[in-house]
């Protein structure tokens, strides 16, 4: 049965490269052609793909186009490219300042996922945090930034779809105290969190907005308890926000 779903959904997703390599509407008989399948069955793809606005269809030409629902994912893609090239010399910059690892989130569904790392060259702990690894968005420093602004009915349904789990002994769980933690976040413009991912590891995360004042992506420091002192909190706190605020500012957000 997953082998079947596996070869279904490659199947679909060779309709939809035929459409992006060729880059003009087909019928149904034109892709059946090129990707050497049943009329039928390409039929078959094609109206799942039609109601979920991936496809489109014309029925003046009487063929089938590129829908809407793939605008909107490269909007995303773009939106995502944009903050990645924005936020890296800034995060560059950060790593050098600080001399810790910098990340950056975006968010993804109910997680958030990792855009970017920037490596402090730091000795010591090494971070457990690469390109693409996806987290929790109530989990620690890194991730709550992405949640912290969202409406509460909206941070009500993301614990209630994806119940917090413990990562370490010092993963916060409780609802009402990821809660109190996300209200904190909005009045001091960060987050703080110690050992809640990774044993050993300690962070400190930001917002960074947009023109419209939604918050886009996150941006955290990161290093082993025995370097990121709480000592150096105060500081890097202050290097952290400058470096958000750049990002926010180059994205349109007026402070």
């Amino acid at each position: 049965m997953v082998q079947k779903r596996i070869n279904s959904l490659n199947k679909a997703l060779d309709i939809l490269g035929l459409f992006a390599e060729l880059g003009t509407p087909l019928n149904v008989k034109e892709i059946s052609n090129h990707i050497k399948l049943p009329e039928s069955t390409v039929y078959r793809y094609i109206s799942t793909l039609l109601k979920r606005d991936y496809i489109e269809y014309d029925p003046s030409s009487q063929k089938y186009c590129l829908g809407i629902n793939l605008l909107r994912l490269s909007c995303v893609t773009a939106n995502q490219q944009e903050i990645y090239r924005i936020a890296l010399p800034i995060m560059e910059e950060l790593a050098r300042k600080a001399g810790e690892t910098v990340l950056l989130t975006v968010r993804r569904g109910n997680d958030a996922v990792v855009l970017e790392v920037v490596l402090s060259g730091q000795s010591g702990i090494k971070l457990a945090m690469n390109r693409g690894d996806i987290l929790p968005l109530y989990s620690c420093a890194l991730t709550r930034p992405l949640m912290a602004y969202l409406p509460d009915d909206e941070v009500d349904f993301i614990l209630k779809a994806n119940p917090p789990r413990r990562f370490t002994d010092y993963t916060i769980t409780d609802v009402q105290q990821i809660k109190a933690e996300l209200k904190k976040l909005r009045r001091q413009g960060y987050s703080h969190s110690d050992q809640e991912v990774t044993v050993g590891a300690r962070g400190l995360g930001a917002p960074i907005f947009n023109y419209a004042g939604t918050v886009i992506a996150s941006m955290c420091l990161a290093g082993s308890i025995h370097y990121f002192t709480k000592s150096k909190i105060p500081t890097f706190v202050n290097l952290l926000l400058k470096a958000t605020e750049q990002c926010s500012i180059k994205k349109g957000f007026k402070p």
